[in-house]
C-alpha cells in the first residue's frame, strides 16, 4: 500500500489521524490526500530523517509506526504485511566507467560508474555537450548497497543504487553565477534548467537569472546552452528540488545536479528491486538495509 496526493479513503483517514496524534496537524481527517496532507507528510519525513517526498510507502509507514510506539499510540500503527521478492534475472549487467570533466574551482571527479546501458546513453549525451564547448562535472554516480544511511535529502530507493543516476559537482554551480560554468535557472514547480557557459561562438548569448544556494538571484549574460535540454534528448531526466530547500533550506536539497536515465524503465512495470537484480544477486539485495521497504516500488507510481 502507498498513499500520495490524490489518494482517498479510510487508509488516508488513518494516516491523517496518525499525523495529528504525532503533532503534524492535518486538520479534520477527511480521507482526502491533498496538498495540506502532503505537506504534513513531508514535515514528518523531515523530522524522521527520511527522504521527504510526500509519498507514504512502506518506509514512511515503518517510521510512522516507530513514532507512534514512542508516543504510546501503538494501537494506531499500520499493518505493513509481507510481499514476495521480484524475480531474479540470470544475466547481470556490467558497471562501466565513464569520463567526466574537471573544472577550475571545483573538486569534482574525472570519472564515475554507470550501468552499461545508461553509460552508453551518457557517452552520447556528453559527446553533444563537448561538441558545444561545454563540460559535465561529476560528484559521482554509483552508490553501493552498503551505503544505506537515511537522510531527508537521500532516497532509500535512489537510482544511484541501480546505476541509472549521476550527480554533477555541487560546487560547479549555484555559488557564483557570474563565474561558474553552470548557471541554474528556475523553470517552475521546483524544477531547474541548468545552463552551461561556453566560448563556442555558434552558441548565442542569452540573459539568465541564476539561482544561488543562498536563495538569491543573479542576472548574467553570456553564451550558454541548456544542459537540461541535451540531457533529456538522451533520456536523462532532471528531478525537482526538495520542498524544504525552496523554503529556505540548506544546499543539499537543491538537486539541480541530479539526472537519471529513465529510458531504460517502463512506467507502471519496472520496480526498484527488479532493477537492482539486474546488477546484483538476490542474496546481495537482501543485505540492502531498505530491501523489504523498497523492492516492490514501481516506477511512475511510488518510485519517482
Amino acid at each position: 500500500m502507498f498513499l500520495k496526493i490524490g489518494s482517498r479513503g479510510e487508509d488516508v483517514k488513518e494516516l491523517q489521524l496518525a499525523l495529528n496524534v504525532l503533532g503534524h496537524n492535518c486538520g479534520v481527517a477527511d480521507g482526502i490526500f491533498g496538498r495540506g496532507t502532503a505537506h504534513q507528510v513531508e514535515k514528518f519525513q523531515e523530522s524522521a530523517h527520511i527522504h521527504a517526498d510526500g509519498i507514504v510507502g512502506r518506509g514512511t509507514m515503518r517510521a510512522l509506526n516507530e513514532s507512534l510506539d514512542a508516543a504510546g499510540e501503538g494501537s494506531s500503527k499500520f499493518e505493513l504485511g509481507k510481499h514476495p521478492d521480484p524475480v531474479e534475472t540470470l544475466h547481470k549487467m556490467k558497471w562501466v566507467k565513464v569520463e567526466a570533466d574537471k573544472v577550475d574551482g571545483s573538486g569534482g571527479y574525472n570519472r564515475f560508474y554507470l550501468r552499461e546501458d545508461a553509460a552508453e546513453a551518457y557517452n552520447a549525451f556528453r559527446g553533444d555537450v563537448l561538441a558545444l564547448g561545454g563540460v559535465i562535472t561529476s560528484a559521482g554516480a554509483r552508490r553501493p548497497l552498503h551505503d544505506s544511511s537515511k537522510s531527508k535529502s537521500r532516497s532509500t530507493k535512489s537510482m544511484h543504487y541501480t546505476g541509472l543516476a549521476l550527480d554533477m559537482a555541487l560546487d560547479s554551480g549555484m555559488n557564483n553565477p557570474k563565474k561558474e560554468r553552470y548557471v541554474v535557472e528556475e523553470s517552475g514547480d521546483r524544477r531547474w534548467n541548468v545552463w552551461c557557459r561556453t566560448e563556442n561562438e555558434s552558441v548565442p548569448k542569452v540573459k539568465l537569472s541564476g539561482y544561488t544556494y543562498n536563495h538569491t538571484r543573479v542576472l548574467v549574460e553570456d553564451r550558454f546552452f541548456s544542459i537540461t535540454d541535451l540531457a533529456k534528448k538522451h533520456g536523462w531526466q532532471p528531478i525537482r528540488a526538495r520542498s524544504w530547500f525552496m523554503r529556505g533550506g540548506k544546499f543539499t536539497g537543491a538537486e539541480w545536479w541530479h539526472f537519471q536515465w529513465e529510458d531504460g524503465l517502463i512506467k507502471g512495470k519496472s520496480t526498484f528491486g527488479g532493477e537492482l537484480l539486474k546488477l546484483y544477486s538476490l542474496t546481495e539485495c537482501k543485505e540492502f538495509a531498505h530491501w523489504e521497504d523498497a523492492k516492490n516500488c514501481t516506477f511512475g507510481v511510488d518510485w519517482f
